[in-house]
C-alpha cells in the first residue's frame, strides 16, 4: 500500500494491526510441534492476550534500548491490541455463532 498512498495509516498503524492476526497462526504452530502446545483449536483470549504483550514489550520496550531506529510508541501496543480482538473474535467465531 506505500507505494499507491500517502495516507500514515497504511504507511504506520496497518501493518501493526495485522501482527497478531499475521504472526499469532504460525508461532502456535511452531508451539503445537515443539509439543509446548496440546491442541491444534483456536488461540484462547490467554494465548492471544499473552503473545500481544510480549511483543508489545519486546517491539515498544526491549527494541528501542538495542536498535537506533526502533521508538517505542504507546499507539503500536494500542494497534497490536486491536488487530488481536479483531483476530480472537474471528478466530472464536464458532462460540458467537451457536444457537440458542
Amino acid at each position: 500500500m506505500k507505494p499507491v498512498t500517502h495516507s500514515a495509516f497504511f504507511h504506520g498503524t496497518f501493518n501493526d494491526l495485522l501482527l497478531i492476526p499475521a504472526a499469532l497462526p504460525f508461532l502456535l504452530w511452531l508451539e503445537r510441534k515443539l509439543n509446548l502446545r496440546t491442541y491444534d483449536g483456536p488461540p484462547t483470549a490467554l494465548e492471544i492476550g499473552a503473545h500481544w504483550a510480549i511483543w508489545s514489550v519486546m517491539a515498544e520496550v526491549v527494541g528501542p534500548h538495542f536498535f537506533a531506529r526502533a521508538v517505542g510508541d504507546v499507539r503500536d501496543v494500542a494497534a497490536y491490541a486491536a488487530g488481536a480482538i479483531v483476530a480472537g473474535l474471528w478466530w472464536n467465531r464458532h462460540v458467537w455463532n451457536r444457537k440458542v
